[in-house]
Parts: structure tokens; sequence; C-alpha cells
């Protein structure tokens, strides 16, 4: 084998240093991100490399706090006390589990709460179904023969000392795994779910004060302008289109769930409604700006 010519080993390093450079370099667009600040954000959004995370601990205080994750907890000691909990001929979730579920007032869906919609199944609740979904895909239950009952792994994680690890696995999988479109009319192909990393780095950056939806859905169109090629220009705009579907996918039907923003309507379910949302105390308990992990070094100021 012939040694490396000397002249072109060093043309690729330098190469390779103007590569770094550039992916490093701060981007107005990305709201001040590098290239490779952004990939790792929605790429590695939880991964010891990216510049945003869940904090190493969560205090069971705030675990304690978390609707989503309380509601999980009695879904599956309800799954435990039957050893199988036998579903419908539809294969949902028996009615009398259903207004058990919601009964219980730790999660409320304003179509039910409004009284549009009474619940008398699963299909009447989105997050009954999240429920149902999210423990099947995560491996924390399982479904056979019509019947759902706890896995091995479920059963481990039905212990009070383990609830900070089944709240990140269920969070990873509603933001990775779950299909969030699974309750709209939207494309398959809208990419709001793709970028929730960069969502949840504009909530840290930002989310302390109360702001309309419409501030997040203008920072991801000037990042990713293309996702406004999944919406055609029909009853609304394309523009609009995204930010409906945006507020619905990630705000309304997962992060509210897990009460780690407030999301506020006025003039519901009209066309000239307006949504402003804020963050939580419990979202800074939850997630954190990891400012060493920046490429862009001088990126500092955060909220």
């Amino acid at each position: 084998m012939e040694n490396e010519d000397p002249i072109l080993k060093a043309l690729q390093a330098e190469l390779d240093k103007q590569m770094e450079e550039r992916n490093s370099r701060s981007v107005e667009e990305m709201d001040n991100l590098s290239p490779k600040d952004m990939f790792l954000i929605l790429n590695f959004t939880f991964g010891e490399e990216s510049p945003i995370g869940f904090k190493k601990t969560i205090s069971d205080a705030t675990l304690d706090q978390i609707p989503f994750l309380k509601l999980f907890w009695e879904y599956l000691k309800i799954i435990a006390a039957s050893k199988e909990l036998k579903l419908t001929t539809r294969g949902n979730l028996p009615r009398k589990v259903c207004l058990e579920l919601y009964g219980k007032g730790i999660v409320k869906e304003d179509y039910i709460e409004s009284g549009f919609v009474k619940l008398s199944k699963e299909s009447d609740s989105v997050v009954l179904q999240s429920l149902k979904i999210i423990g099947n895909l995560s491996g924390i239950t399982k479904k056979r023969n019509n019947k759902i009952s706890l896995t091995q792994k479920g059963n481990k994680l039905l212990k009070s000392d383990k609830k900070e690890q089944l709240f990140k696995e269920l969070f990873i999988v509603n933001c990775k795994q779950f299909n969030l479109g699974y309750y709209d009319g939207y494309s398959q192909e809208a990419g709001v779910q793709k970028t929730f990393g960069y969502t949840l780095y504009l909530l840290l950056k930002y989310g302390n004060e109360k702001r309309e939806l419409n501030f997040y859905t203008q920072k991801n169109l000037v990042a990713f302008p293309f996702e406004l090629n999944h919406f055609e220009d029909r009853w609304t705009t394309p523009e609009k289109q995204y930010e409906h579907c945006y507020g619905i996918r990630i705000f309304e039907f997962f992060l509210k769930f897990y009460g780690l923003i407030n999301y506020q309507r006025e003039r519901k379910f009209s066309k000239d409604e307006k949504i402003e949302l804020q963050i939580t105390p419990i979202f800074h308990e939850v997630f954190e700006i990891r400012t060493d992990k920046f490429r862009f070094k001088k990126y500092k100021n955060f909220s």
C-alpha cells in the first residue's frame, strides 16, 4: 500500500476544518443555532451530546405533578389488578375503565369538558387512546387474545422508585415513536413531529413569557420553510393549516397532557380563535439547556 500523499492529506485536513467551522457557525434562520447544534437537537434530542435534554434527576415531587404520568400509573394499576384486562369486541378499553380513568379528572380534554363530546367509549377521548397505544409501543403493556396485560418490563416499572424511568420512557415513545398525527386529518408527512427537538429548544429559551402559538409557528417556518409543501392552499392558507396541525400535535394533545404548558384558547373552535401558551414550573424541573454542549460557544443567553 502506497503512503498517502502529504499534499492530499493536508488538503483534506483543510477541507475538514472549513466544514467544521461552517457547521459550528451561528445561523440566524435557526434562531442562532449552528447546523451541528440543530442536527443534535433534532436527531439526538435526549442524547448525552445534545444541547438540550432531560435533567439528570427529576424529583418525586415533580413527577407527582405530571398528569399523563399519573393517569398512566392509574391505568397500569387497573391492568395489574385484573391480571388481564379484557377489551371490547373492537379491541377498545371497556366503558367502565374509560369512565373510571377519565373520571379521576387528572387529564381533561376541551371537547369533553365543553359537552361537545360525551364520553362513553375509548374513541371519545384522545388521552385514553394514547394511554393504550403508548403502553403497547413502549413494551410496558401487551395485547394478546384481545386482552391487555403488563409485560415483565411493565411490572418492573410499576414501582414508586421507578417513576422517573417510567416518565422518560413514556415521553420519548410519545414524541419519537407514537404517531402524533393519529388524531387529525393532516398529511402524515407533515414534519412537526420530526422537528420536535427544535420546539423543545424554543420553549426552553422563550417559554417563560406567555406568547401566541403563532410566535412558535413562525420560528419553525423560518427554520423549516419546506414544511409548507405538505399543505395545499384549500380552505385556508398553508401557513394557517401548518399552525393548526402544529398546535394540535405538539401542544394540545401532547405537551398539555404532561402539564408542561399552559395552553389557553380564546374564541374556542372558531376561525378567529387565539391560542396563547407558556411553560409551567414543571417544564424547567424536567428539561434543561446544556450551554457547554453548544457547538457555537458564544451562544450563552437563555431565559
